[in-house]
């Protein structure tokens, strides 16, 4: 996530880039968990502030939400999930004036996507994009249903006791409302997209192609809609330099010469 937020940040017309996640304030934990913005070394000096606008750059935002003094864990956070997102509204709301002024213009220049990752922050992305009216991207990396199935399978937990300890039916509609609410999901092999999404109600596949050809068209798709499905290997590979398909991806509306900032929801690991 960090790599990829500091690749997202050297994009052309990428102003700003900021990752959000929760703010830990635990005494076990390195006092880095508890401070409110991080500034990320660049990965070029395209972008440097020398360039840019002291508010430019790729950062970690954290928002207090939920126990301010411990670590929860992502099966934790759902009741505190509103809470993210009201800070994050207040972050992105006061950060867009500032960016506005800082480069001249006499409005907030709002971000140009909001990209949740995994159930929780996917959830919050929705929340936030519906508030702003700004287009949403999702990754959701490991997906609920097919993780309760293969449970399931295994035949040690009934349905119940696994929604108890993974508290799945939250995860699994946290993710049915950020596929409904994306305009492009992003996922790593063509298998997520075929039989993963596939058990979804807000996806499917054939009739996915079929809306697709439609568009393409120019036919009437009568009210349907279903987000684009598409395949990025280097979602999953913070290690990985190469970042080009991703940007391509996620910053594919941005004309050149666009100044616009981009915000990534993460919180289910440390950051």
């Amino acid at each position: 996530m960090v790599e990829l937020a500091k690749a997202l940040s050297s994009s052309p017309g990428v102003y700003r880039v900021d990752l959000l996640t929760r703010q830990i304030l635990a005494p076990n934990f390195d006092r880095s968990y508890g401070e409110p913005a991080e500034l990320l070394v660049p990965t070029t000096g395209k972008n440097s502030k020398q360039e840019r606008g002291e508010n430019s750059g790729a950062y970690i935002i954290r928002i207090p939400f939920g126990p301010k003094d411990k670590y929860l864990a992502k099966e934790q956070l759902w009741p505190f999930i509103q809470e993210f997102v009201d800070g994050a509204l207040s972050h992105i709301v006061r950060m867009s004036k500032a960016i506005g002024e800082e480069i001249g213009f006499r409005h907030p220049v709002w971000p140009a996507v909001i990209h949740g990752h995994y159930a929780s922050a996917g959830i919050a992305a929705a929340l936030l994009s519906g508030s702003l009216n700004l287009p949403m991207a999702f990754t959701g990396h490991f997906l609920g249903k097919d993780k309760l199935e293969g449970l399931l399978k295994q035949g040690r937990q009934t349905r119940e006791q696994i929604n108890m300890t993974y508290k799945i039916m939250c995860r699994i509609e946290a993710e049915e409302l950020s596929l409904d609410a994306s305009e492009i999901v992003i996922a790593s092999t063509r298998q997520e997209i075929e039989e993963q999404w596939n058990l979804y109600d807000g996806f499917e596949v054939i009739l996915a192609r079929k809306l697709r050809a439609r568009v393409k068209r120019g036919a009437n798709c009568y009210g349907r809609f279903m987000p684009r499905m598409v395949v990025s290997t280097h979602i999953l590979l913070p290690s990985c330099s190469n970042f080009d398909h991703c940007k391509y991806i996620i910053s594919r509306q941005l004309a050149q010469d666009v100044i616009a900032p981009i915000v990534c929801c993460c919180f289910d690991f440390l950051l």
